[in-house]
């Protein structure tokens, strides 16, 4: 769909939604926006999207915010259509890595965009943080521009691009870009405008966990800052890569060191993740007036094809402490578990169940691995451990099943109240599955609807320990247990 189209297929301005066009900041009486986000996705406004997620959240601390979708980076007009924000731009490639969503494996090009209106190609830039960095830049200077979002938690240091095949700066050093904002980025954004509202200038934000930021204009390193290989000398020396990825790692927690690496042209200093939200912020942010619908401007474009499968799933927690080698969640997520409590979900399940669009079926009740609600460990926020299963479960860990049992027997009660569907379809961990066979038997028995995700990966023993993963014996073992 080409954007004359779009602007054709857009529809009356509504209040339900967070404003995309000037009339909808009109209609709420805006003369400016204290934040704007600019996200390469539609916009959608449910939990599952970051832009919503993250806007929600800083419209319920008082903030005006509004979303700049797919804008047309060909034309700076683009970014100048909802006026300059008064605080900072907020920029996002979207949901996914840019890269994985415009490249398969092999390095195809996909056919298909799911987080664009109608699933068409074409919509958003090759690198988008890159691209609407200058363009936003070059539409209004002088206002504040934080990178947030998947690809520049991944991409917050030197890493690998295996489209052009060799090693890239950090994305923050490339975009140009004021300050980055990695993992969930809930309690970073939260200070990054209350600091500015309070007249804060932008090089004196140096000391917000979850926050990576450029050693220019004066900006000095932290003190105590563990510094990694840099761009220089792991190209270099390649096997310096993987020393960088370890060292980091060794600090990638709530209790850790600041980094700092050079990117040749400039260094970057990366403080600690935020602390995981608590259960109270965590129920008040899914509390939060979603839609769970696409902006009505996509509906003659047949909708975005993203929702479908998400559209009425649960979220019951963030975060794993798998620490598969292969795998970004632990890197964006980290591995401290923070759930919700049962009455926010029994209360998400109600709205869901009263949305006009529910047909009956509750897609998912899970997070990055669904059986790890509820357990955690008392050293996570400063231990250095990569993985808390492998190459063997940690004694400091808790895997008591008690509370992931709970609620799922309080879910089961409300699904045999409404006589609704309800699945369990994130992922399994099979291996600590094999700790709790009641687990097993209630999964198996209630919340399966014809096909279990869990990853056995491989079956060769040493490419499963080169992932970090558990030996294909304990999938064998559980695939037994699940069959009774």
């Amino acid at each position: 769909m080409d954007r004359s189209r779009m602007a054709a297929a857009g529809t009356k301005p509504t209040k339900q939604f967070l404003p995309v066009t000037a009339e909808e900041m009109r209609q709420r009486g805006w003369e400016q926006a204290d934040i704007i986000l600019v996200t390469a996705d539609a916009y959608v406004d449910h939990p599952s999207f970051g832009v919503a997620l993250i806007g929600r959240w800083l419209e319920k601390l008082g903030y005006r915010v509004a979303v700049l979708a797919q804008p047309d980076w060909r034309s700076v007009d683009s970014f100048r259509v909802l006026g300059p924000p008064r605080l900072f731009w907020g920029i996002t490639s979207g949901a996914v890595d840019s890269r994985l969503n415009d490249y398969m494996a092999l390095g195809h090009r996909r056919k298909q965009d799911l987080y664009s209106p109608g699933g068409v190609v074409g919509l958003r830039p090759d690198r988008p943080l890159l691209v609407y960095t200058a363009r936003v830049r070059e539409a209004y200077k002088g206002i504040p521009i934080i990178l947030g979002g998947l690809e520049a938690s991944l991409r917050r240091l030197v890493h690998y691009d295996y489209i052009e095949d060799r090693l890239k700066r950090s994305v923050l050093i490339d975009a140009k870009a004021d300050l980055l904002v990695h993992g969930m980025g809930e309690k970073a954004v939260a200070e990054i405008a209350r600091w500015l509202a309070a007249g804060e200038k932008m090089e004196e934000l140096t000391n917000i966990p979850g926050t990576a930021y450029p050693l220019t204009q004066g900006r000095t390193a932290p003190s105590q800052a563990v510094r990694l290989p840099g761009l220089e000398e792991q190209q270099q020396e390649p096997a310096r890569v993987m020393e960088a990825q370890i060292l980091y790692q060794q600090q990638a927690h709530p209790g850790g060191k600041p980094v700092i690496q050079d990117q040749n042209a400039a260094g970057i200093a990366v403080l600690p993740p935020a602390p995981v939200l608590t259960e109270a912020e965590l129920d008040g942010l899914y509390d939060l007036p979603f839609t769970r619908k696409w902006h009505p401007r996509y509906d003659k474009a047949g909708g975005v094809p993203a929702l479908e499968p998400v559209a009425f799933s649960l979220t019951t927690h963030r975060g794993c402490f798998g620490g598969c080698s292969f795998c970004s969640i632990y890197f964006h997520q980290g591995k401290q578990i923070g759930c919700r409590s049962i009455s926010s979900l029994l209360s998400e399940a109600d709205r869901c169940r009263a949305h006009p669009d529910f047909r009956g079926t509750l897609s998912d009740l899970g997070g990055p691995t669904a059986n790890m609600y509820g357990m955690h460990c008392p050293q996570s926020s400063s231990c250095s451990r990569t993985s808390c299963l492998f190459p063997e479960p940690c004694k400091n860990l808790n895997r008591e099943y008690g509370p992931l049992l709970t609620m799922m027997e309080a879910m089961l009660r409300w699904k045999k109240e409404h006589a609704v569907h309800l699945f369990v379809a994130s992922g399994v961990r099979h291996d600590l599955a094999l700790f709790s066979p009641e687990y097993i038997r209630l999964l198996a028995g209630h919340f399966v609807g014809g096909h279990l995700k869990a990853a056995p990966e491989h079956t060769d023993p040493d490419v499963l320990r080169q992932m970090g993963k558990p030996s294909f014996a304990l999938f064998e073992q559980f695939e037994r247990q699940f069959q009774v």
